[in-house]
């Protein structure tokens, strides 16, 4: 990447790299017992292959380097990741890193790493920055609630994906019924516990009680049909009926419920959420971070073509 980059970066320049000329007094790359190729020639051909992203990528490499220093902790990352892929990839390492990169050899994929650890690191820091203290309070009053600690045991439909919408409707009927039958039994006096690891579908807490944790403060998390009906249960209460969610049929028991937290103990922890879920939801929220640091550092293409390309996928 490295020699790539030196290649495109002396033609984008057109500094002299290319010491001899043709007879037209442009600079020669490569030269012919008449004529011959001149560095402008081989600039626009590489210019429209690749141009735009060989420039975007030495554009940020320069900015993030400006922005970011070298650290412990970046360092550890960059050789975490390549031990992985010498130990996943073993004698095929060197031809591996050419084709899933596009890189030809270990120091050309650190450098890519290091980029791509920059610019999420970019990405990660400008989202927190376009979180304002609206979004946090209006996540305050819909989205956070004191920590519950639930168990639930899940029927789902057995339903194909191809099945009929009688077939459908068979089986999520069957599926209610059946936890329904589980709310009678627990009326009866049998133990959660017992029926979970009888009957639960989440294979996950099956064994367990169906047993979910008490971190659960983040409305935003969880299905909402689930969570509010946890929400509206007493301590010590399970559901008096079944609750419909996406993933099937639950029986909701809540063993304990913590007040609401104050939001200035989980205000980073709540920037942190919304700043994710900004990201989750624009599909064009990277394109508009990068843009945004390129902007910080007021840089101007001036070459007419590579301005287009650049416009036509950043903005102006």
């Amino acid at each position: 990447m490295k020699k790539v980059l030196g290649v495109v970066l002396c033609l984008l320049l057109i500094t002299g790299c290319a010491t001899s000329h043709l007879d037209n007094g442009s600079e020669s790359v490569v030269e012919f017992d008449e004529g011959g190729i001149s560095a402008q020639d081989l600039y626009e051909k590489l210019k429209k292959e690749n141009g735009l992203n060989a420039l975007t990528i030495m554009i940020d490499t320069e900015l993030l380097a400006r922005e970011y220093k070298e650290d412990d902790v970046e360092k550890e990352y960059i050789r975490q990741v390549i031990a992985g892929l010498k130990e996943d990839w073993k004698d095929e390492f060197d031809d591996k890193i050419k084709s899933y990169y596009g890189v030809s050899s270990e120091s050309e994929l650190r450098d890519y790493i290091q980029l791509t650890y920059r610019r999420n690191k970019w990405y990660d820091a400008y989202a927190l920055s376009q979180v304002n203290d609206t979004q946090i309070s209006d996540y305050e009053k819909d989205s956070l609630i004191g920590d519950m600690e639930l168990s639930h045991i899940l029927i789902e439909s057995k339903a194909s994906q191809n099945a009929s919408t009688e077939e459908k409707e068979k089986a999520e009927n069957e599926a209610k019924e059946k936890a329904q039958e589980i709310i009678n039994r627990l009326n009866n006096g049998e133990s959660f516990e017992s029926l979970s690891k009888e009957l639960n579908d989440d294979k996950a807490v099956k064994e367990n009680g169906g047993y979910l944790g008490k971190d659960i403060n983040d409305r935003s998390s969880y299905d909402k049909n689930f969570l509010d009906a946890a929400i509206k249960l007493e301590v010590g209460k399970y559901s008096s009926s079944p609750v419909k969610s996406k993933f099937g049929y639950h029986i909701i028991y809540k063993a304990s419920q913590a007040d609401k937290p104050s939001i200035d103990k989980v205000k980073d922890e709540v920037k942190n959420k919304i700043a994710n879920d900004m990201r989750s939801a624009d599909s064009n929220f990277n394109n508009n971070a990068i843009k945004a640091l390129r902007d910080k550092y007021k840089i101007k293409i001036t070459d007419s073509d590579l301005k287009k390309s650049y416009e036509d996928i950043f903005g102006e």
